[in-house]
């Protein structure tokens, strides 16, 4: 199985805020690693930053455009799907488009799966401790470890930080849980745990959960008020499907 890797990145409304110069160098300078954005119906000129930065690397780039919005579980899961469908990877996963978590991290997560024979999901954690550079909104941090204890009562789930948006996969695994759509648009890490948890009794030993020695709040956040007001329904349909 090839041992490339190929990261998915969701892109709304992003035009903006995307370091390209970052990405193109990164690319430049790892050759394990290819990028598909994934422009999730953006309105404000995504896809054509997109384009052209995908003309100046297009050996590394892939580019998925959807017509309409259908939100990041979606825009990600069928990025996945996408990937997997080319057969020229032995490892997929995720990140945000703003570079919260930076690349050389993903990379240091993607190392794991290498190492550690057991391991088949590599999951980032944004822990602030001494000599790592963690760098979040403290209400959003505060509302985040409410969430998170939420999560581990409800679904029994032990991990520090579900909703870090940097994951990776092995390719089986990536096909397994990836295969249907999601409950919530911006939930769905928590899904994903629970799908791998449902078809692994070992998961607390193929899932790893790394601290991140980098992370950077970067606002600018998709998710709307309305949004909120839909995630306790949306959990409570998860909870139904899972517990």
């Amino acid at each position: 199985m090839p041992k490339k890797i190929c990261i998915v990145v969701p892109c709304y409304n992003e035009a903006s805020r995307l370091a390209v110069e970052i990405y193109l160098n990164f690319l430049r300078e790892n050759a394990e690693m290819d990028i598909c954005f994934v422009n999730d119906g953006s309105s404000d000129g995504t896809d054509k930053v997109l384009e052209n930065m995908q003309s100046l690397c297009p050996e590394r780039i892939l580019l998925l455009n959807k017509e309409q919005n259908q939100g990041k579980a979606e825009a990600v899961r069928s990025g996945i799907e996408w990937v997997l469908e080319k057969g020229w990877y032995g490892r997929v996963g995720f990140m945000d488009a703003d570079l919260a978590t930076p690349l050389a991290e993903v990379c240091r997560l993607a190392k794991v799966l290498e190492t550690e024979k057991n391991t088949a999901v590599v999951i980032g954690s944004r822990i602030k401790r001494m000599g790592v550079k963690v760098s979040r909104n403290l209400w959003r941090h505060y509302m985040g470890r409410v969430f998170a204890t939420i999560v581990s009562i409800l679904f029994r789930l032990n991990a520090y930080d579900t909703q870090c948006g940097a994951k990776i996969f092995t390719v089986p695994v990536a096909r397994e849980i990836f295969a249907q759509t999601f409950h919530s648009p911006w939930l769905f890490d928590v899904e994903l745990l629970l799908r791998i948890r449902q078809r692994h009794p070992d998961y607390n030993v193929i899932v790893k959960e790394i601290p991140l020695d980098v992370w950077e709040e970067k606002g600018g956040s998709k998710i709307r008020f309305s949004h909120l007001l839909k995630m306790p329904f949306e959990l409570c349909a998860i909870y139904r499907k899972y517990r």
